[in-house]
């Protein structure tokens, strides 16, 4: 599991990968500026940590930069 925080705007950005060989699951935690914390879920499957990771961050930048995280939980769950 990979779990370097990367600050962001006033934001913190822990990314996860958690699996073993050839496939492992991208995962992100968020804090906020306020300190309240967010968690999302499976964002996909890679074949490497380091790309499950690289895609968790970027991912996390784009939610700090262009959305509300409610709204992206809404479209999430929408979607399952």
């Amino acid at each position: 599991m990979h779990a370097i925080p990367v600050p962001y705007k006033g934001w913190t950005l822990l990314p996860l990968a958690v699996g073993s060989a050839g496939s492992f699951a991208s995962m992100l935690l968020l804090r906020g500026p306020d300190g309240q914390r967010r968690a999302l879920g499976s964002l996909g499957d890679f074949t490497s940590e380091n790309e499950a990771c690289k895609f968790a961050i970027k991912y996390g930048r784009a939610v700090v930069d262009k959305h509300n995280y409610r709204k992206i939980c809404l479209v999430r769950k929408a979607a399952a």
